[in-house]
């Protein structure tokens, strides 16, 4: 068995943007001592662009930060909107083409925009990013091939274990479609497999409604024709009612393809999200404002004698007072965050962790945003009365009559059952603890493996050169909540975060 100086567990965004790094140092004249071996391997058969960017997402899935802030590394924005302009009339006919009414909707209001480089304005439907990303990489890997410094064998299969070797060389255990095992031999592994696998929330459904654990699995669209095939087969028109769990990315982004698919929206009566908040994500302005008042930030940093605990909690409240009538202004939301971590730089690296870990992803939940297309779309389905809000915790769905009977505990914390029947459930709750992943690869690199878990279980814990093992690398959203010289974020899920990075993973990867 032939043994690759470099494999790559996944071929999403965080796999592409590494690779891309690695292929230019090499053309820029690294030094390497001979042709590098590359074995990229992901489960399913696109390469390169991954489930936001790829053909399992929709077509009409935007991005959900503007364009300016999706790329925000300057010279990797330079080259996207460059590519952007020359690739305009392919990208635009095709869209117009296959998008239907979103699509039709989204050119008429943005195209002037984009004449105008107003990027700030403008939330890109993210196939077109997903073209951008394969079509630069495989323009760079031509380029290595050609010149003898690289090569990239594809495996399409499931990466479910990883093993150190006693020659120090890792056997990593593939499974086909068709269970079938085999193995690879690697120097060096790397865990680019996105996000972890979102937990089922429903193990018992008998088949009288329609589950959706994941809404990408194995399509956007495929799962839609389901959610449509199963409310036009349910006769009474009060009982083709969806349930969505969680108002997460997921959520929005839904709402926002069925507001514009008449054909699956003539058949709801109506859709009901069950979230904590009872809220859907806030409006996002840019509004340049005279001040951005942070007065218990300048309180705390006025008495000193702060901790981690009392920062956060200030910050909580300036940004409680910063988001206002359902709005977001993104300079001051970014004000008040770039405040709190100047004032937790004095703070000892244990605080820094907790903050990285922890209350990171707390204040995550409190500013989430959604750009001006998402938002009007919930809002137009709340004024149609297809859309109603519930405040509370999933806690199951049981088989009722007419289809599935929700479970919760409501805001006073008190278990309810909801009074509605649904013939479609869709799960967007998130991924959740890693300990418990459905993932066994994730479950190989705990148990097997050794590595360490964060704070708040929802990442793994890497040295600043990426290294969960020795020549074990993770990138991608499974960095989330490490704060070490290089990697200091809380959550991943971020194209600009993972270009910032990539060339930093790409020179550990090159190194002997």
């Amino acid at each position: 068995m032939s043994i690759a100086d470099i494999a790559v567990i996944g071929s999403g965004a965080a796999a592409t943007t590494t690779l891309i790094e690695l292929f230019n140092k090499l053309i820029e004249g690294q030094t390497i001592t001979e042709k590098l071996r590359i074995m990229v391997i992901d489960k399913y058969p696109e390469f390169w662009k991954g489930i936001p960017y790829g053909m399992r997402s929709s077509i009409n899935s935007l991005t959900i930060t503007n364009t300016a802030d999706f790329v925000s590394v300057e010279q990797e924005r330079k080259i996207f909107h460059e590519w952007l302009k020359a690739n305009h009339d392919e990208w635009t006919r095709y869209y117009q083409l296959n998008g239907g009414v979103a699509a039709s909707v989204w050119l008429a209001n943005n195209l002037p925009l984009i004449e105008k480089d107003k990027w700030n304005e403008v939330y890109l439907p993210r196939f077109v990013f997903g073209w951008y990303m394969q079509n630069r990489l495989l323009t760079l890997l031509g380029q290595v091939e050609e010149k003898q410094l690289a090569s990239i064998t594809l495996i399409q299969a499931e990466a479910i274990a990883v093993k150190l070797n006693t020659d120090a060389v890792y056997e990593v255990t593939l499974e086909d479609g068709d269970k079938k095992t085999t193995y690879i031999k690697a120097q060096k592994i790397v865990i680019a497999i996105g996000s972890a696998p979102i937990k089922s929330n429903d193990d018992e459904n008998s088949g009288l409604y329609a589950y959706i654990n994941d809404l990408y699995a194995p399509t956007l669209d495929e799962n839609l024709r389901t959610i449509k095939n199963d409310l036009h087969r349910t006769p009474a028109n009060h009982n083709k009612n969806v349930l969505i769990i969680g108002s997460n990315a997921s959520c929005i982004e839904l709402l926002y393809i069925l507001n514009h698919r008449p054909d699956i929206l003539k058949d709801i009566h109506n859709i009901t999200v069950i979230s904590r908040t009872g809220k859907m994500p806030y409006y996002l302005s840019e509004a340049e404002l005279e001040h951005y008042p942070c007065s218990n930030l300048d309180q705390l940093k006025q008495d000193g004698n702060y901790n981690v605990h009392t920062l956060v909690e200030a910050t909580k409240k300036d940004i409680s007072n910063a988001v206002q009538y359902t709005v977001i202004v993104v300079p001051y939301l970014n004000r008040i965050i770039g405040y709190t971590i100047e004032l937790l730089q004095i703070l000892d690296e244990g605080s820094k962790a907790i903050f990285f870990s922890i209350y990171g992803p707390q204040l995550t939940k409190l500013i989430r945003r959604s750009g001006p297309a998402y938002k009007s779309a919930s809002d137009n389905l709340i004024a149609l009365q297809k859309l109603s809000m519930l405040k509370g915790d999933f806690l199951n769905m049981e088989q009722g009559l007419n289809g599935g009977i929700l479970n919760y505990i409501n805001a006073d914390y008190i278990q309810q059952k909801y009074p509605v029947a649904f013939k479609a459930v869709i799960n967007c709750s998130g991924s959740g603890r890693l300990q418990n992943s459905a993932s066994r690869l994730i479950g190989n690199l705990i148990n097997q493996n050794g590595c360490g878990l964060t704070m708040s279980g929802e990442g793994i814990i890497v040295n600043e050169k990426f290294e969960a093992a020795p020549n074990l690398y993770v990138i991608g959203p499974l960095l989330a909540g490490n704060m070490n010289k290089i990697i200091h974020f809380w959550h991943l899920e971020n194209v600009s975060r993972l270009i910032y990075l990539a060339p930093y993973l790409a020179e550990q990867l090159i190194n002997n």
